[in-house]
């Protein structure tokens, strides 16, 4: 890391707010993406970061999630009022 990036950042983004979502009934990790990020293709944004809490999950072979699961949300789109747009 040079002069200018410890400076000015390194050119880091604002990755946005972070939310913590209690997964509901038939919540799945592209239900979530769409609910967050505006489409559901964006389903790794939601899995990648609760991947330790969602491992036992994926491995049962099906795609919903566990109700009541605490998800870690990164870098969500947000309104002017600070909550998810979708």
């Amino acid at each position: 890391m040079g002069l200018l990036d410890r400076l000015f950042g390194g050119g880091k983004k604002d990755s946005g707010p972070t939310f913590t979502y209690k997964v509901g009934v038939n919540d799945t990790c592209r239900s979530v993406a769409k609910r967050f990020f505006g489409d559901e293709s964006h389903w790794e944004k939601v899995y990648k970061p609760n991947e330790w809490r969602l491992k036992e999950e994926v491995q049962s072979g099906t795609d919903r999630l566990l109700p009541g699961t605490e998800l870690t949300i990164k870098g969500a789109k947000v309104g002017l009022d600070g909550q998810p747009l979708a």
